[in-house]
């Protein structure tokens, strides 16, 4: 894996040596690029500025700990994922942190150079599992929105033909009765005048009956496609987001 599909990992803690250990390990697997603070208000400095993949939060820390900034991340709706960094007894501390949003804890003292880049591995696989999900159920309701609003419209413009084809009859009804009562009592030099009256009458209701047909079979056709579309759409193969952090300054 090449330095550009590394994910990015920010990791505030300010226990140097274990800080030290944290990056070690992460880096070692060739799979993490780190970035590292040593407060909470230096990590919502460098989480202003810059998205992580990962981020990695000690909850005791000078100023504001790791659960002010995971507060704070809440609040700005960023949904990166958090890994709380707990010690022995701190378990309120790790439940605490899990409502907050993060997706996991460890704690210090059981802490396993060997497991932690599985955990770190399983948390980012999860929350992309979590953000394609999220991902399809906002789509899904998109379509049915759309589909709901098609089939609205076919059916408006369904009962706008019923209407106007009952509209039409009635009119080409009285157009032939008037013809037939009205013909013997017109002059001769006006009878020809009158014929082609009603010849452009029965010419504009065809029109009329065709538009109204066509705009029906249109909104159907559009309904048929749609469905046709979603149902037929490959599945989407699952792609992992690549994305390169700059160097915080803190």
């Amino acid at each position: 894996m090449n330095a550009q599909e590394k994910l990015s990992v920010l990791i505030a803690d300010d226990e140097e040596s274990f800080l030290r250990v944290l990056t070690t390990v992460l880096e070692s697997t060739h799979r993490f690029t780190i970035f590292s603070c040593e407060t909470g208000d230096e990590a919502i400095e460098a989480l202003a500025k810059t998205r992580y993949d990962i981020i990695i939060l000690d909850h005791k820390m000078p100023g504001k700990s790791g659960l002010n900034v995971l507060q704070w991340l809440h609040e700005q709706k960023v949904n990166t994922p958090v890994i709380m960094l707990t010690g022995a007894g701190s378990e309120n501390i790790a439940v605490e942190a899990m409502k907050l949003g993060a997706y996991d804890y460890v704690r210090k003292d059981q802490f396993d150079k060997y497991h932690f880049p599985l955990v770190v591995n399983s948390v980012y696989e999860r929350y992309l599992f979590k953000e394609e999900r999220e991902k399809r159920e906002v789509d899904a309701k998109e379509r049915e929105i759309y589909l709901n609003s098609l089939d609205l419209l076919r059916n408006s413009v369904s009962s706008f033909s019923q209407i106007v084809n009952t509209t039409l009859t009635t009119i080409a009804l009285l157009s032939e009765e008037s013809d037939r009562l009205l013909s013997p009592l017109i002059l001769p030099e006006g009878k020809e005048h009158f014929r082609r009256y009603f010849r452009k009458m029965k010419e504009e209701y065809d029109t009329l009956v065709t538009v109204t047909q066509s705009m029906v079979s249109l909104t159907k056709v559009m309904y048929d496609n749609y469905q046709g579309m979603q149902g037929a759409r490959p599945p989407q193969k699952e792609q992992t987001p690549t994305r390169k952090a700059s160097q915080p300054k803190v």
